[in-house]
């Protein structure tokens, strides 16, 4: 049998698969500006809670991180490009 089977209450509950409702409700909440981070946070660290969405909001987490620091690597090229290229036209 390829499928694993659970027997009720053999899961615990926060080791449950979250549902489509549960995915849309989350989806819902990161919707909103500020909130979204507090809760992103509450779900990644948080003591309790499902493990999918915990593991979900790490990785969110881990990605704002990423492209935060691109943002900032690439936005400071960009400066300094700009004041090479100002300078030189002063020349």
């Amino acid at each position: 049998m390829d499928h694993q089977t659970y027997v009720e209450g053999s899961v615990a509950e926060n080791e449950k698969v979250m549902t489509m409702k549960d995915w849309i409700i989350v989806s819902l909440f990161m919707m909103i500006p500020i909130a979204n981070i507090v809760l992103l946070f509450m779900w990644a660290f948080g003591s309790d809670g499902n493990l999918n969405r915990k593991n979900f909001a790490k990785a969110s987490l881990l990605f704002m991180a990423i492209l935060l620091g691109l943002y900032f690597v690439f936005g400071t090229i960009t400066a300094i490009i700009t004041f090479i290229i100002i300078a030189m036209e002063g020349q």
